[in-house]
């Protein structure tokens, strides 16, 4: 889900230029423009929590801690006493853009937030001589924040009239917001070597208020045709998509086949989720011999957001009591993700496209990670680190974005506290919110994440 955050966008510059001036005849025609969602925080869905960060995301077949529920949750039966854990995270998406046959549109914009990733509260227990526990989680699973201005001009002419027609334009484009899940997990240890668990994830805004995303964004602009004097135009857009609401499940399995090898697997079930779009676009067209139009547009409705199957296996090598690599490799189902609006049109928020004539790939995410334990007679403090290929979907074929992380911490009693950094980029990949022809981006992110495990 780049869902890269949900917010619809406009189909190109270009077209929201002629929608200026259509709006004022033809306001039904701006309803119809393409539909499109954009996250900024990776679209792939990845589990939460700072060891697990360290060690690059390859933390299916480990899953040792209560962050296991959004991984796979199989691994919580893994936990000898109850505990709670805390994490926060600072995320910070730098985009710099560049177009071929556009270089006024070259520019760098960045945006930075600081928020809670992840708390949890288990408790293991013995029931019919089987080990079993029970989690409360609450996740913050996507990023909308996005801040972006930058100039954007065109021309055209008609060979057969002489004529030709240009336009400039200033773009000011705003985005905030975040899904968010409150998650009940289960987990039974089946036999001595094998575990299951399920994770319950409520997309819901009655306890978070806005579980959604926000855009404001303004474009102000001049048309100037050889046979016509300029016209001006301005157009706010308040885009809110808010009631983000659905359904989904983590099924995972665990086995350890013996001390040195686990196996484990993870399914993220697809689901359907409804969200409120409230939409007002307002325009002021400002033509020759002081003639100004005022129009505005207004939607209401109730829209569907097909969301994609999700499923991984992972590998971890226990060579040692210290000494810990793993790996894990994960699909997601792209083309069967699908927004369908108040008018029953169904598009991919990938393309923005009709889902029939969208061709988007499914994409699959290479995880690799260590852990090694330095352990004191009081403390155990981690070295971690990970590598990743975490690419991005985009019509035809997916985009390149690749990563590393960092990770350390202390264990002392029953507190541990560990942080990890997170470099994820993307070089020369399509930029998606510009909509710009041949567009691209040098992608930067940089997360951060803190977290805090007690023991009961």
């Amino acid at each position: 889900m780049k869902l890269n955050c949900i917010t619809y966008k406009y189909l190109s510059l270009t077209a929201l230029v002629l929608a200026a001036v259509l709006l004022v005849q033809h306001p039904a025609r701006a309803q119809q423009m393409p539909q499109q969602v954009n996250i900024s925080s990776s679209p792939n869905p990845v589990g939460s929590g700072a060891r697990a960060t360290g060690m690059g995301g390859a933390f299916i077949a480990v899953a040792d801690d209560a962050t296991a529920a959004s991984w796979n949750p199989a691994g919580l039966t893994q936990l000898r006493t109850p505990e709670f854990s805390f994490a926060v995270s600072y995320f910070k998406l730098r985009e710099t853009f560049s177009a071929a046959f556009h270089p006024e549109t070259k520019g760098t914009q960045e945006v930075s937030d600081w928020d809670i990733n992840y708390m949890s509260l288990a408790y293991p227990f013995t029931l019919f001589r089987r080990n079993m526990i029970v989690s409360l989680n609450y996740q913050r699973l996507y990023e909308f924040d996005r801040d972006m201005e930058f100039d954007f001009m065109g021309s055209s002419g008609n060979p057969f009239t002489g004529t030709s027609t240009s336009f400039s334009q200033a773009v000011d484009y705003r985005q905030k917001g975040a899904l968010r899940t409150i998650s009940p997990a289960f987990a039974i240890q089946i036999t001595p070597n094998l575990s299951f668990g399920i994770t319950c994830n409520f997309w819901t805004t009655k306890l978070f208020g806005l579980n959604g995303w926000e855009t404001n964004s303004t474009v102000k602009g001049t048309i100037r045709s050889s046979n016509l004097f300029p016209t001006s135009f301005t157009t706010r857009d308040h885009d809110r998509y808010s009631d983000f609401n659905g359904f989904n499940m983590h099924i995972g399995l665990l086995w350890n086949i013996n001390r040195y090898i686990a196996i484990g697997g993870v399914v993220k079930t697809p689901f359907t989720a409804t969200a409120h779009h409230k939409r007002l676009v307002q325009t002021t067209i400002r033509q020759s011999l002081g003639i100004t139009t005022r129009n505005h547009l207004k939607i209401r409705e109730s829209v569907d957001i097909d969301m994609p199957l999700s499923y991984g296996l992972g590998v971890a090598l226990r060579l040692s009591d210290r000494l810990t690599v793993s790996c894990d490799v994960y699909r997601t189902e792209w083309s069967h993700y699908i927004l369908e609006d108040g008018r029953g049109n169904r598009m991919s928020p990938i393309s923005g496209k009709p889902s029939h004539q969208s061709r988007v790939k499914a994409t699959h995410q290479v995880r690799l990670g260590a852990e090694y334990l330095f352990i004191f007679p009081r403390a155990v403090i981690p070295l971690r680190c990970g590598i990743f290929y975490d690419p991005e979907p985009s019509e035809k074929n997916p985009e390149d974005y690749w990563g590393f992380s960092l990770g350390t911490g202390i264990a002392i009693d029953k507190i541990i506290f560990d942080i990890a950094y997170q470099f994820r980029y993307g070089d020369n990949v399509e930029g998606d919110v510009t909509d710009i022809p041949h567009a691209r981006a040098d992608v930067t992110q940089h997360t951060l994440l803190m977290s805090v495990i007690y023991h009961f």
